[in-house]
């Protein structure tokens, strides 16, 4: 986060990789379950991730945090997204 956030939102940056983590693993699950293939790029948003920080942390925060953890969920996401999914065969 950037250098002039405060130490308790310093502490929400785990919660929110977390909160990526989980949310591309739910994704994944669902996928599977349905006996679909997870293919190609993290089909997750910026504004599908800042709702997920809001529903869980179920604080207000300032915009600028708001979106860095969003940022953060986000990049989370993809990670875990990417660890499993396969190239799209269609360009």
């Amino acid at each position: 986060m950037s250098n002039r956030a405060a130490p308790d939102e310093l502490e929400l940056e785990p919660i929110a990789t977390a909160i990526g983590e989980t949310w591309a693993a739910e994704l994944i699950h669902a996928l599977r379950s349905e006996h679909r293939e997870v293919i190609g790029a993290w089909p997750g948003t910026i504004g599908e991730a800042r709702m997920r920080i809001r529903v869980t942390l179920r604080k207000r925060l300032e915009i600028v945090v708001l979106d860095e953890l969003a940022r953060i969920a986000y990049a989370a996401a993809r990670r875990g997204w990417q660890a499993v999914s396969t190239p799209d065969p269609e360009p």
